[in-house]
């Protein structure tokens, strides 16, 4: 299998850190044909990286239908890589999703999109960016409390908010916030138990030292 990654993209970035934990035969590569071409749209019908290519040729895209299907042929393998990714429990399998969920669909759309906009230089409301991420980490906050204060292993959801946050840590400066989780106590616990786990901090510093790298070529453009 291959998956067609950018290395400073968090999306990538999380199937990335998954392939380390069930090491997983996949090679990383570039994109085959330039983003955001007809080329791409052809081979890759939504358009956008990561996207995995199977053996037959088959392609799976959004990274999250690509954490899943790892883990489910992790698991049909034998090996049981998968068993700490996925919970057993169904009630354990809801909350990694919602976890996963609150990575994209709020922390994603509401805080981290405007945090890279203001990073590509478009003018924005900075006040107003500020209070959004406050307010979505103050979800997040109140969901690690609603699961409880029990140990538990990572799971999914966990490997799909990790580059999330590290770009929020690494954007929220911009909005004159220097650390965003110093008024949430579960999420910085929960930051720091992440990045404790090897494979999930190598692939952050990858894409915190890719990152920079690019926002440095652009700054040599401009």
């Amino acid at each position: 299998m291959k998956l067609y990654n950018l290395p400073h993209s968090p999306y990538a970035a999380r199937v990335r850190i998954q392939l380390r934990l069930q090491d997983l035969p996949v090679e990383i590569l570039p994109p085959p044909v330039p983003l955001r071409t007809e080329a791409f749209m052809e081979r890759f019908p939504l358009g956008k990286v990561p996207v995995l290519e199977l053996d037959s040729g088959e392609t799976v895209a959004e990274s999250w239908a690509i954490m899943e299907y790892l883990a489910e042929i992790a698991s049909g393998d034998g090996s049981g890589s998968a068993a700490a990714l996925v919970p057993e429990c169904a009630l354990g399998r809801a909350q990694m999703r919602m976890l996963g969920r609150y990575a994209d669909l709020h922390l994603a759309v509401n805080a981290l999109f405007p945090l890279f906009r203001a990073a590509m230089g478009a003018a924005g409301d900075t006040a107003g960016i500020a209070q959004s991420l406050r307010g979505e980490l103050a979800k997040g906050e109140r969901l690690l409390a609603s699961f409880g204060d029990g140990a538990r292993p990572l799971h999914l959801g966990d490997i799909a908010l990790a580059p999330t946050m590290l770009y929020l840590h690494e954007l929220s400066p911009l909005v004159g916030i220097t650390d965003p989780l110093a008024e949430f106590p579960r999420l910085a616990g929960w930051w720091k138990w992440v990045n404790g786990i090897a494979p999930v901090q190598e692939v952050l510093h990858e894409v915190r030292v890719a990152y920079r790298a690019f926002i440095e070529g652009l700054t040599a453009k401009a």
